[in-house]
């Protein structure tokens, strides 16, 4: 009936929101020998909606009811910023995500601008995400997948979006896309070198353009810069995050392992589940058990080498990407990616659940480490050789730390780019991931982080002017 519509005021975060659909005739009646109470027996009437994907399914228990419900989002202190839908007439639950819609609106247009001038330029049809996290509680502040669609004009749009193999428009890239994350994993590769003693932070590791060790057994990756006849000289791990010099990175994979390498990533959440009540994908981290499966082969040496610049094997969600960024951030914890803030009675008297922060892994090491790799990350957007110095030079609002990343995808078929940073580097607050499929490179997602960064950095800096006058008043 009409009382179970949802109006909603928003035309962004579709992914993330989700929908309702009829009630599928086993999920009305469920499997109770395998304790799966069906819709049935949990009093819905046979005709009700129920959330099928995103939101709406993760949070059907409280958003359901003859009660109606609303979906917001607030501030950290509580105050209602926004309103995703209400569902009258008779009062329910109301739901708070960790969203910022304003965030997520322009994360939206960032991405869809970004993304659009490329395919202007050579008609190349992508899609892409973009994730924005705080970097001490973990909570996904934006999460944006393209391309999108309306969720308003659902019902009209349907059939169109269905079809639409290409675009691929309902898949949310941000949680259920897997990527090589390319270079964005050598911080890993960093802080595993550094605190299994493989390096410390003054070894330095000259780089020949070539990885000899094993050019006996006809292995000799190169280093990217060799493509033009040039070398790095000779780098310390600072240096080589500035430079993502890949014979660096190799001659640290070399020394460390996989098994090692493994499980520096895993502690980092790459490959695990980031706690998000939304299904997600939780990709995978090059190791030896499952290799077999995905290349056909025995793990050899040279599949470390290439874990270790983020090759291989490993492919990660935009998600994963951008909680791994704020756990190198905050030195080494790892928070849940939890999107509910709370969950109260309609009037907002009662408190039925409450967000309360998780650290799901640590990777312990000591603080100088933590510095050299956040040194190196700062100086890719801010030394002319590094390789975002082009979109942040003339960046004035806040340090920022970054990495690229350029995932190979084969022969002739156009790279995957990766991008992830955090800021400011003195003392963080967010971190962004950014993906964009056969985007060449991570520097061309640059762009998209910066304007996230500068919509964060410019509704914050409003809410503390409001805040400062509001406490005047008292």
């Amino acid at each position: 009936g009409t009382s179970s519509a949802r109006v909603y005021n928003t035309e962004y975060a579709a992914h993330v929101l989700g929908r309702l659909s009829p009630i599928y005739q086993e999920d009305w009646v469920g499997d109770p020998d395998n304790g799966i109470v069906g819709y049935r027996d949990k009093g819905y009437s046979m005709d009700a909606l129920v959330g099928e994907s995103g939101v709406e399914k993760a949070f059907e228990e409280y958003l359901h009811g003859e009660n109606g419900t609303k979906l917001i989002t607030t501030t950290s202190d509580g105050q209602i910023t926004g309103e995703f839908y209400t569902k009258e007439p008779k009062p329910g639950n109301t739901v708070a995500l960790t969203l910022d819609i304003d965030l997520q609106e322009d994360v939206e247009k960032a991405l869809s601008k970004t993304i659009g001038d490329m395919t202007e330029k050579d008609g190349i049809r992508r899609g892409g995400a973009a994730v924005v996290v705080g970097v001490g509680s973990g909570e996904v502040l934006a999460l944006a997948s393209y391309p999108t669609y309306d969720i308003s004009k659902w019902d009209e749009i349907y059939d169109t979006l269905a079809s639409d193999d290409k675009g691929a428009p309902l898949f949310n890239r941000a949680i259920g896309g897997t990527y090589a994350p390319g270079s964005t994993f050598k911080p890993c590769t960093a802080i595993a070198g550094l605190t299994e003693k493989t390096i410390s932070t003054s070894t330095r590791i000259k780089c020949t353009g070539v990885y000899t060790k094993y050019a006996a057994q006809g292995y000799a990756p190169q280093c990217w810069i060799y493509a033009s006849h040039l070398t790095h000289g000779s780098d310390n791990v600072t240096e080589a995050l500035r430079d993502s010099c890949n014979i660096f990175f190799y001659t640290v994979g070399n020394n460390l392992g996989i098994d090692k390498l493994e499980k520096y990533a895993r502690q980092f959440g790459l490959g695990e589940s980031t706690g998000i009540e939304l299904y997600e994908e939780t990709g995978n981290m090059s190791n030896r058990a499952n290799h077999y499966e995905y290349a056909g082969t025995e793990w050899v040496v040279g599949d470390t080498l290439q874990a270790a610049i983020g090759q291989a094997d490993s492919i990660f969600t935009p998600l994963q990407l951008a909680e791994y960024c704020a756990a190198i951030a905050n030195n080494g914890q790892r928070h849940s990616a939890s999107i509910l803030k709370e969950a109260r009675s309609y009037d907002y008297s009662e408190k039925i659940v409450q967000r309360t922060e998780e650290v799901l892994s640590t990777v312990k090491t000591e603080d100088y480490n933590w510095n050299a790799v956040h040194k190196g990350m700062e100086l890719v957007a801010k030394h002319p050789d590094g390789s975002a110095y082009a979109t942040f030079y003339n960046y004035g609002a806040s340090t920022v730390a970054c990495k690229t990343g350029t995932a190979q995808k084969g022969e002739n078929i156009t790279n995957d780019g990766i991008f992830i940073c955090f800021a400011p580097v003195e003392d963080p607050e967010i971190a962004i991931a950014v993906v964009i499929e056969r985007g060449q490179s991570g520097s061309r997602c640059a762009p998209v982080a910066r304007s996230i960064l500068e919509t964060y950095f410019s509704i914050k800096s409003a809410s503390d002017v409001t805040e400062t006058e509001g406490s005047l008043l008292k």
